[in-house]
């Protein structure tokens, strides 16, 4: 009997988890498209349709805490609605084993999330980058910065960029060197790069070398055209948001023996394994808010969820920020929010009548 119930508990939560991430991937589909229409008139209806498709599992491994818990509350919910989680109490299953399917189903989506992360995120979002760059859009899921790009310049030069800030349309910390028949006859230092459209950048604090006549000069400014622009050069680095995570372990590995700083990479890292593990967090706490809901309140149930969600959300959010911006370590930063609700869950899994 009790095989039959886990399986009766289970497939309901399966069925409300794929009902609700449908509808909210479908949601973000039809906003991505309205939001984007224009680009329909630069790269065809085909080119549109795989930009939003490249950006859904982005959406998925937001969505598949979500749809965990609204799955977990409705399937509780409705199981107390209908006194079936009653009559499993009179029989003697407590409410943790008959929920227990629920973190099984936690379990699951977590390891989906990150076979996402892993597999089809990163095409899906470089592809979608591609195209929103030759279509002339705002990349919003854009890094905030990259280090250490190097380029070639349109008369042939090395270009160094200590670290790329796209959405400031900048660089800090730029050498280039000039070379002719291969061998380098000058260099260029400077604290930063403004790109100024047209693929001409402005140089400030510069300091020049030319290695023929043994002399050096400095300048304030400095313009110089280097033939590409801030988008062309996203077009040739990894966004980390778009790395797998082995990927962007390695990468984290190799910036660090060369002494950059990757606290930046280093939350993204662990912001990404924190969400993978979010659906087992969230399955936990929809557990207790599902069991309580009361009889014939059909809305409890989803104003809960909203209020839940929202709550985490902001969290999340705000203790990213703390660690991008150096102020919390990328490990608390990420790990954090993920311990504070599994904490409340747990504490509340524990108040429930068995």
């Amino acid at each position: 009997m009790i095989k039959k119930l886990d399986r009766y508990v289970f497939s309901e939560g399966v069925k409300f988890f794929f009902l609700t991430l449908t509808t909210f991937l479908t949601l973000f589909a039809v906003i991505d498209f309205v939001s984007h229409f224009n680009m329909v008139s630069k790269v065809g209806a085909s080119g549109a349709a795989a930009y939003i498709l490249g950006r859904l599992p982005l959406y998925g491994v937001r969505v598949i805490p979500i749809a965990t818990l609204i799955a977990t509350m409705v399937t509780l919910s409705r199981f107390s609605e209908t006194s079936e989680l009653t009559v499993a109490r009179a029989l003697g299953i407590s409410t943790y084993r008959f929920s227990a399917p629920l973190v099984i189903l936690g379990v699951l989506a977590s390891v989906a999330s990150v076979a996402v992360q892993e597999t089809l995120l990163p095409a899906g979002l470089k592809r979608a980058t591609e195209i929103a760059l030759k279509a002339g859009e705002e990349v919003t899921n854009g890094p905030q910065k990259v280090p250490g790009v190097w380029f070639k310049d349109r008369a042939g030069d090395f270009v160094f960029f200590w670290e790329l800030l796209p959405k400031n349309k900048r660089a800090e910390r730029v050498s280039i060197i000039k070379v002719k028949d291969f061998s380098p006859t000058g260099r260029i230092d400077a604290e930063e790069a403004i790109y100024k459209g047209g693929g001409r950048w402005l140089l400030r604090e510069v300091f020049v070398r030319d290695f023929k006549e043994l002399k050096s000069t400095e300048k304030e400014t400095l313009p110089i055209n280097l033939g590409v622009s801030v988008k062309e050069l996203l077009l040739s680095v990894n966004n980390p948001e778009a790395m797998g995570l082995l990927e962007l372990f390695l990468t984290i590995k190799r910036l660090s023996k060369l002494n950059y700083d990757t606290n930046y990479l280093r939350v993204e890292l662990y912001s990404k394994l924190a969400l993978g593990l979010l659906p087992v967090i969230t399955a936990i706490i929809g557990i207790p808010f599902g069991v309580y809901n009361p009889r014939n309140k059909k809305g409890y149930t989803v104003l809960l969820a909203a209020i839940i969600v929202v709550s985490m959300w902001i969290t999340v959010s705000l203790f990213l920020s703390l660690g991008k911006s150096e102020v919390l370590p990328p490990l608390y930063a990420a790990f954090a929010p993920l311990l504070l609700f599994g904490a409340v869950g747990l504490f509340l899994l524990g108040r429930v009548e068995s």
